[in-house]
């Protein structure tokens, strides 16, 4: 069995997250994809939308897919989890033959500096997702996986853009929104 880990904060999961896992299907070997939302990513203090909002958000929205399953293993923990812990617990629960880890060209370019990041290249590998209109340098042991979408949560969070917001799960994050006085 060949396994694709994303994870992330999703937070809100948008119209580029669905698109990665529709090329990672169909671009990389893989019997699975499993998508991970964080707890809390180990970078941040917070999130927008909380962490159970999250999982039942990427839940909906790949509930077609019959290639994703999307874990509570991060949120399960109730804390920020190294990406390291979760890769040896797929790892463990699963056996793959070969474990992807797919990341964005902007987490790419910081890899160096994640917890056990040397580890994480033996153990895995590593799956670079394109996007438009950023810089990046990827060497040749990783690959690629262009996407091109321009899009970001940090930047969606900023704008409140509904039609980044897959369709599926639109009305659910309008409500959150409207709650909240963002639109």
């Amino acid at each position: 069995m060949q396994i694709a880990i994303f994870g992330g904060s999703f937070d809100p999961p948008h119209i580029g997250h669905q698109t990665i896992v529709k090329k990672a299907i169909k671009k990389l070997d893989i019997d699975l994809l499993i998508v991970v939302p964080a707890f809390l990513n180990p970078l941040k203090v917070k999130s927008f939308l909380d962490a159970e909002t999250r999982f039942n958000l990427l839940k909906k929205l790949f509930s077609k897919f019959k290639k994703v399953k999307v874990s509570k293993y991060e949120i399960k923990e109730q804390r920020a989890v190294y990406s390291i812990e979760t890769i040896k617990y797929i790892k463990k629960k699963y056996n793959p033959s070969k474990i992807y880890l797919v990341i964005g060209a902007d987490n790419y370019k910081t890899f160096h500096l994640w917890d056990s990041y040397q580890e994480i290249k033996e153990l895995v590998t590593l799956v670079v997702v394109t996007r438009e209109g950023y810089k990046y340098e990827i060497n040749d042991e990783v690959k690629r996986l262009k996407v091109n979408i321009k899009i970001s949560s940090t930047e969606l969070r900023n704008t409140f853009k509904i039609s980044y917001i897959p369709k599926k799960i639109r009305d659910e994050v309008k409500k959150i929104w409207k709650k909240r006085g963002k639109v």
